[in-house]
């Protein structure tokens, strides 16, 4: 079954028949009797903490600051943190069990891990410094729990400044559409990451592998950089701003192809699929579960997360005449 995977990867709400999934031929299936507490042991544990300890780098960052600095060791209060921190991620999603259960089993694996590193031992350390007595507090899981604080800090960096660009297209910069003019479906108002990949990717020519020249022909705008894509934002706008430059739908499926993906015959160039408005879809499907995520390009984590869904596809949706692209949307299937 599809659910929305949050802190991890984000599922497209619109997706294409995936009755011709590589993998999954007939789709996901629920089990009516499956266990809802094993189901979300499952998924929160195995599948939703990991995600919300890589992305809450900066509420570990405060916690471990604020119980170093006041010494708190009691399990109790890390948990609470985390379960509060849990339940604000996933909006409380009281009408949903299965999502409540498991965003409050993810929230207890991480304040308990975090409890284990750090909470145990908080502010023996800063003591022993006091103290003058260096070998005080040195234990192993403190070591351990000042590289997983170095290795947060990394990652802040790279959080505050994105932060810094969201907060420039928001407040002070607002990007244009660039070449060809980024759209994206039902006209509903731009988010601030869509700006930043706006911003970052203006035109064909940022989108593609570097070359000596900027020409581009049929066959260059298939060199897509998928080294430069870090999030689904960025893979919307540069696949818009390079399918968007041929003159009409004829071309998706080559270039699809071209990417590595899979074009089913009712979803190609020839017969593309035409919805009830009589716009005509294109979409292209990629193999995670075979093949690896298609971006991000590095980053053991990163990756892993993102090896997460079975299959990644992309609907590009062009006009009635099929001579004008509309939007482009990618989506994860997870079972």
């Amino acid at each position: 079954m599809h659910r929305r995977f949050r802190g991890v990867v984000r599922v497209s709400e619109r997706r294409p028949d995936t009755s011709f999934s590589l993998d999954h031929p007939q789709g996901g299936v629920a089990n009516p009797r499956g266990s809802l507490v094993v189901d979300a042991l499952v998924w929160g544990v195995v599948f939703r903490a990991p995600g919300y300890l890589f992305d809450g780098t900066i509420p570990l960052l405060i916690v471990l600051a604020v119980t170093e600095w006041k010494s708190t060791k009691s399990l109790r209060w890390y948990l609470t943190i985390w379960i509060v921190a849990g339940l604000l991620a996933t909006g409380f999603p009281v009408s949903d069990p299965l999502g409540l259960s498991a965003a409050l089993l993810a929230a207890f694996a991480n304040g308990y891990l975090y409890w284990l590193l750090a909470g145990k031992s908080a502010g023996d350390w800063l003591q022993a410094w006091q103290m003058r007595e260096p070998n005080a507090g040195r234990k192993l899981l403190n070591y351990a729990a000042y590289v997983v604080l170095a290795y947060l800090g990394y990652q802040l960096s790279g959080y505050l400044y994105y932060g810094g660009k969201l907060l420039w297209v928001t407040a002070l910069s607002e990007p244009g559409p660039g070449t060809p003019p980024f759209r994206v479906e039902y006209e509903r108002e731009l988010t601030a990451s869509q700006k930043v990949a706006m911003m970052d990717f203006p035109d064909p020519v940022s989108c593609l592998r570097k070359a000596e020249t900027d020409d581009l022909s049929i066959d260059r705008l298939k060199e897509m950089d998928w080294d430069r894509i870090d999030n689904d934002e960025e893979a919307n706008v540069c696949v818009f701003r390079l399918l968007g430059s041929y003159e009409n739908l004829s071309y998706a499926t080559g270039w699809f192809e071209a990417q590595g993906f899979y074009v089913h015959p009712n979803f190609s160039s020839a017969r593309p699929y035409k919805e009830l408005d009589g716009t005509l879809r294109v979409t292209g499907v990629h193999s995670i579960r075979k093949d690896g995520p298609k971006f991000p390009t590095t980053g053991i984590i990163r990756r892993a997360f993102r090896s997460i869904p079975y299959s990644m596809s992309v609907d590009a949706t062009w006009s009635k005449d099929g001579k004008q692209l509309l939007w482009v949307q990618t989506g994860f299937s997870t079972l």
